[in-house]
């Protein structure tokens, strides 16, 4: 995909003979080529796993009862959802499936899955505690995961497939999702807790869409992402400076898959991440470098079950958008360029979203240990919303991962979810329908 993309360009673009916009192409194609056969080796010819969808496996070897969806998009996209109806721990009376719950929807963070809520067990899996608590609980998959890797028309192994951002997650996967969840449910409104760039598509969702706010009762938006301003993870830093802005560069990487599960993965799992593996340290300090050094909370003994569904895939272009708000300082959606920015959002640059349009109450859980939602942007955010509830997490070295897979993320996290939701129930609960 990466050559076809190559030649794509070099037969339409004239910036070699032009010199048009100040690129010496004699100094950047050989370098670029170079990237390019790099990626490939690392991952262009590695096998895919298809089929390796492990969430309906581990709720059913929990004894909970599972279902899964098929949900379509607007623009055709499929995508695999979950949902656990009940809880065998519920008094029968409570557990009776046809019985009329509250409903709480989940959203994973980028390159994840519907797994990240369920892998730390039936004790402290925020997903198992809702069921437990009585909810009605659906987990999204969004477009490009290892669940949701299908469309009516366009095969994964084509660049089109991949022509999408968290943007069009937001207004078209999560909008669908949710809508699905509510009519399946026989609901008017559910809760709403995510993860990192799950809580940027409720952003881009609630800002475009504004009438979804009123389909949403409480928000947990777990390590949030908007303005990246004080972004400190170093990769984005230097990814900043050569895919933050519309460049060759970024439309040559643009639109293609990125990470998905494979054959190697596997291996490295079973080997590396293993108990009593020599190795293990790796993965721990895999998760560290990505989400934050130093942290004493992550579960160790669920590394083998990460590394097994992590990464699940995504596009590029959702990493590239990252870096274009990293660059900017603002929260917008997609910058294609300027002569394509004038054909798609008539005008120059990409319009910002404008989260006051975001009136449900938003809480928000943050902490100073994450490299990729600093404390500073959580807060700037949470000033211009109107409405923001901030809990910011008592530990330094809290980080990324710890807000799905620590071992005291029950303690810390999930009991005051589930314990303001279930305020929110109570005080909501005349003349309403779940």
């Amino acid at each position: 995909m990466l050559y076809q993309r190559l030649m794509q360009w070099s037969a339409t673009n004239s910036c070699c003979s032009s010199g048009r916009g100040g690129v010496n192409c004699k100094s950047v194609v050989p370098r670029l080529l170079l990237l390019l056969m790099l990626l490939l080796l690392l991952s262009g010819h590695i096998e895919s796993v298809d089929g390796h969808k492990v969430t309906a496996t581990l709720i059913t070897n929990h004894n909970y009862p599972v279902e899964e969806h098929t949900v379509n998009t607007p623009d055709d996209y499929i995508l695999t959802i979950y949902r656990i109806p009940t809880s065998p721990k519920l008094h029968p009376q409570l557990s009776n499936e046809t019985t009329q719950k509250p409903v709480v929807f989940l959203q994973h963070g980028i390159l994840c899955a519907s797994d990240d809520w369920i892998i730390n067990g039936p004790e402290t899996s925020l997903a198992y505690m809702f069921a437990d608590a009585g909810y009605d609980v659906w987990l999204g998959n969004a477009r490009g995961n290892t669940y949701s890797r299908q469309h009516k028309h366009i095969h994964p192994d084509t660049s089109d497939f991949w022509k999408f951002s968290w943007h069009e997650i937001g207004v078209y996967d999560l909008a669908a999702m949710l809508d699905y969840a509510l009519s399946a449910s026989n609901a008017s409104s559910l809760h709403f807790v995510a993860h990192s760039q799950g809580t940027t598509t409720f952003f881009v969702l609630m800002s475009s869409l504004p009438w979804y706010n009123e389909k949403v009762r409480s928000v947990h938006l777990l390590a949030p992402i908007a303005y990246m301003r004080n972004h400190s993870f170093i990769l984005s830093k230097l990814g900043g400076i050569f895919l933050g802005s519309p460049s060759f560069l970024s439309w040559i990487l643009g639109s293609m898959e990125l990470l998905p599960i494979t054959s190697l993965q596997k291996l490295m799992c079973e080997h590396v991440c293993s108990e009593g593996s020599m190795f293990k340290f790796l993965c721990s300090g895999l998760l560290d470098f990505i989400g934050g050094w130093g942290t004493r909370h992550l579960n160790q003994t669920l590394l083998t079950d990460v590394c097994a569904t992590h990464p699940a895939g995504a596009s590029t272009s959702q990493i590239i958008h990252y870096l274009q708000l990293y660059t900017s300082g603002d929260f917008r959606q997609y910058d294609h360029g300027r002569e394509q920015n004038e054909i798609i959002y008539q005008q120059a640059t990409p319009p910002s979203y404008n989260v006051k349009n975001i009136n449900s109450c938003v809480h928000m859980y943050y902490s100073d240990n994450d490299y990729m939602s600093a404390v500073e942007d959580v807060e700037y955010l949470a000033s211009l919303l109107p409405c923001a509830e901030l809990y910011r997490i008592p530990y330094s070295d809290w980080n990324h991962y710890d807000f799905l897979w620590s071992i005291n993320v029950k303690e810390v996290i999930n009991n005051r979810i589930i314990d303001k939701m279930e305020r929110y129930d109570i005080e909501h609960a005349t003349g309403m329908s779940f």
